[in-house]
C-alpha cells in the first residue's frame, strides 16, 4: 500500500505545475475543489491538506468524480 502524498492547494499547484508546465489550474481552482468537497481534504488550523493523487485523477476524469448529479431550476426549502 502507497502512502497519500498530502499537500496544501499551493504545494500541489507546484507539484502539477513540475509533471505539466503548460497546465491551466490555478490556485483557485484547486482551492474551490477542496470547499466544494470535490477533492477530499483534512483541515489543519485555517488551511487544508489534499490528497494530491486525488487531484491528479479528479483532473484526469472530472466525470467519474462527479457522484450527485447536478440540479437545475431552484429547489423548495421545508418549512
Amino acid at each position: 500500500m502507497s502512502k497519500a502524498r498530502m499537500r496544501y492547494p499551493a504545494q500541489a499547484l507546484e507539484e502539477l505545475r513540475r509533471e505539466d508546465p503548460e497546465t491551466p489550474v490555478t490556485l483557485h481552482f484547486i482551492r474551490s475543489l477542496v470547499k466544494s468537497g470535490k477533492i477530499p481534504s483534512i483541515r489543519i488550523g485555517r488551511g487544508y491538506l489534499l490528497n494530491y493523487d486525488m487531484l491528479v485523477d479528479y483532473l484526469s476524469n472530472p466525470d467519474a468524480a462527479q457522484t450527485e448529479p447536478i440540479a437545475a431550476g431552484i429547489r423548495r426549502i421545508p418549512e
